[in-house]
């Protein structure tokens, strides 16, 4: 029978998602409506960033993939996957950040949203990614072993 999450590690890991994605969306709303300067825009940007690094960070050192991996190893190369897309999803944010403003003009607000969307779609399908990971290893019927 598999076991069930580490209850305290995955609660610490939904409450760091809840915050990443109410930071993106508040850059995003920010982006779409230009009420911040571009150095606000730019520090929420930053620290989006560092909270990311963060966030993968635990993910890789907290046991979030270790339990999972212990109760369902044919799952090893797909987290392995995932954890090779941290270090770009990490750059790309970042990147984000290094977008020069040639005064506040509607190219660099148009520029930043673009890259700023694209780089919320890769987010959204590598968290989707774990997510049907973790479901996958914890719902799965292994049939005459139950």
């Amino acid at each position: 029978m598999n076991r069930p999450p580490h209850d305290e590690t995955f609660r610490r890991i939904f409450a760091h998602h809840r915050d990443l994605w109410d930071q993106v969306g508040r850059i995003g709303q920010l982006l779409r409506e230009r009420t911040a300067s571009i150095d606000e825009v730019s520090d929420l940007l930053a620290q989006l960033g560092d909270r990311l690094i963060k966030h993968f960070m635990g993910e890789e050192s907290d046991g979030y993939f270790d339990d999972m991996l212990l109760d369902a190893p044919r799952l090893v190369g797909r987290a392995n996957d995932l954890l090779a897309q941290h270090p770009r999803l990490s750059t790309r944010v970042k990147d984000l950040v290094g977008i020069e403003p040639a005064g506040i003009t509607p190219t660099w607000w148009d520029e930043t949203e673009r890259r700023f969307d694209e780089f919320v779609k890769e987010l959204l399908a590598h968290e989707r990614g774990e997510d049907r990971l973790l479901q996958e290893a914890y719902t799965h019927d292994i049939e005459a072993c139950d």
